[in-house]
């Protein structure tokens, strides 16, 4: 039988350790540029953000619960003032009543009114283009100290505002806005932004948030017409991550955050925060205890290196016309205009169609193939992430406290299991419909499934559009490569890996952030994701098992057990891992 396969490696083990080893360490660093930056002790350099210096402030805001209005919050603004005149800036407290911003979900219905006291100080600019607005909300929710929510941004204004004051002084004006009332009605951003005379030339806000107590800060949402900031976010942040898929999906949820209120009145900026450990958010947990400074040094690094870069540039127009879209790579932040985004979608699906004609004619694959491949590849996009939210409902049904949080309190092991079962998923389809089908047509039908996914998204969602493109370029690329190439030469595995690379790159971290983002609730986006990462690797997946055609007897059922191994060893793992969850995350008093 002919040869199926976009590659056929004479040392096909070694080949395939080579391609397998190559994309566990583009994954790994990956995942190692997403981490935070270690903390900073307190005797760090006088103008470097230090994570030991800025948590005394968060053990000040957020000793007790200290929601709008009360007696403990009219202390922690005390301490905020007293700090910032320290400084020897311009301090005032904005004491007025305000009405809600934004579309808060738990509203009632008619106006909802605030009495907010917001701490405002300025530090001058020597010739300001405009003003950097840096914004964090004081108060927390009833139910817990806000350790996390919204402590970790005040503290990080703090020590910026110290960091600014101990060096030259900046270009444009610098306001830091420390806003009341924001938990229970935003109304004390929505005062700032609509009433206060610093406000009322606009300018640039960076808000500063928490959704947990650990993980990387993420920023998440900008203004509309972002290339300007994106690009000023991706050289002057020392540890840039953000994703415009991100900014897509925010935009389309009705949560808000004190940012609402800016941009409802006409500011541009950018709004982060860090996500994981979900379980403590507005809880009694969130102490500063629970803080991993680790986020609050990331926090603040971002934050002073953006203030210092929009301190200094001419501020007249960060309205670009058109949105960028970015993701985190190995080392900075990749970036491209959004006009660019659906001609890369259509040269992707077109490179594919090419690919298609191409291994037709060399021999590879049939028309019939190509359609079953086609059709095929649907199953595991389909199963993988319906399995996930089955996995999530038998935990929950062991568990049923699950249902009233954002995450477990410990759900690095679940987010394992999601994982290997979206990989079993993927490997078993794989084991079998391969022999029939061919290697070569499922890899051009999930490279199909890919192009037109990222057509879709261009057309809906420009800024996730990304996650399915470039995966299906570089692989029709390598495919190409493969096809017009010798099969058995070194050439193929080489460009079937280096796709498989820009697949783990563009994708693995959406995967990873995906789930302190949306929670094990919604752990099947994650699986599809995976998916999606497998099917751009699929060559790779292809040299685990032994070489496609040809086999009879008991050589072809030997090769059937060796290709379904993968596959039986991720269901054993997801089984594992959610056993091991259930066994190390049980609630305690």
């Amino acid at each position: 039988a002919a040869d199926r396969a976009f590659c056929r490696p004479p040392r096909r083990p070694l080949a395939a350790l080579a391609a397998l080893v190559a994309l566990l360490a583009v994954g790994a660093g990956a995942l190692l540029d997403l981490r935070p930056p270690a903390p900073r002790p307190a005797d760090a350099p006088a103008g470097e953000f230090s994570a030991g210096r800025a948590y005394p402030h968060v053990q000040h805001v957020a000793g007790r619960t200290h929601a709008a209005g009360s007696p403990a919050n009219d202390a922690v603004r005390a301490h905020l003032e007293a700090v910032l005149r320290g400084l020897g800036l311009e301090t005032e407290v904005q004491d007025t009543v305000a009405e809600e911003a934004g579309q808060l979900s738990g509203a009632a219905g008619g106006a909802t009114l605030a009495r907010v006291r917001n701490v405002v100080a300025r530090l001058p600019g020597t010739g300001p283009t405009g003003t950097v607005f840096l914004v964090a909300h004081y108060d927390a929710v009833q139910t817990g100290p806000g350790g996390n929510d919204d402590g970790a941004g005040v503290a990080t204004i703090l020590e910026v505002a110290r960091a600014l004051t101990n060096g030259p002084r900046p270009r444009n004006d610098v306001v830091f806005v420390l806003t009341d009332a924001e938990e229970a009605c935003l109304c004390g951003a929505s005062a700032f932004a609509a009433d206060h005379p610093l406000a009322a030339g606009k300018g640039v806000v960076l808000n500063l948030e928490a959704r947990g107590r650990t993980g990387p800060v993420i920023m998440f949402e900008t203004s509309p017409e972002n290339a300007a900031l994106v690009d000023v976010f991706g050289r002057a942040a020392p540890h840039p991550v953000g994703t415009s898929f991100a900014v897509e999906v925010y935009r389309a949820l009705p949560n808000d955050t004190d940012f609402t209120a800016f941009l409802d009145e006409g500011f541009v900026g950018l709004n982060s925060a860090y996500l994981d450990g979900g379980a403590i958010y507005h809880t009694p947990l969130d102490t500063p205890t629970s803080m991993d400074r680790a986020s609050l040094q990331h926090h603040g690094d971002n934050a002073l290196g953006l203030a210092r870069e929009f301190g200094r540039i001419d501020l007249g127009d960060l309205r670009a016309g058109h949105d960028a879209t970015y993701f985190p790579v190995p080392g900075g932040l990749a970036r491209y205009p959004g006009w660019l985004v659906l001609p890369m979608a259509l040269l992707a699906l077109a490179g594919v169609v090419v690919l298609c004609w191409l291994a037709r004619r060399r021999g590879r694959v049939t028309g019939g193939r190509l359609a079953a491949g086609f059709a095929l590849t649907l199953v595991p996009i389909v199963v993988a992430p319906v399995g996930a939210q089955l996995l999530w409902a038998a935990i929950t049904a062991i568990r049923p406290g699950y249902a009233e949080l954002l995450d477990p309190y410990r759900p690095t092991w679940y987010r394992l299991a999601v994982l290997a079962l979206a990989a079993a998923v993927l490997f078993a389809w794989y084991a079998l419909t391969r022999r029939r089908v061919g290697p070569a047509a499922l890899a051009i039908g999930g490279l199909g499934w890919l192009a037109l996914l990222g057509v879709l998204l261009a057309i809906l969602v420009p800024g996730g559009a990304y996650l399915a493109t470039l995966p299906a370029l570089a692989g029709a690329i390598a495919g190409l490569v493969a096809v017009a190439t010798r099969l058995d030469g070194p050439l193929p595995v080489i460009a079937v890996t280096l796709a498989g690379a820009v697949g783990v790159v563009v994708l693995l971290p959406t995967v990873v952030l995906l789930f302190p983002a949306l929670g094990m609730a919604m752990g099947g986006v994650a699986a599809l994701f995976a998916v999606l990462l497998g099917l751009a690797a699929l060559p790779v997946v292809d040299l685990l098992h032994p070489e496609a055609g040809g086999q009879r007897g008991m050589v072809a059922v030997r090769a059937r057990r060796l290709g379904a191994l993968p596959a039986g060893a991720a269901a054993l793992a997801a089984v594992v891992f959610a056993g091991v969850g259930l066994a190390v995350d049980r609630f305690d008093a």
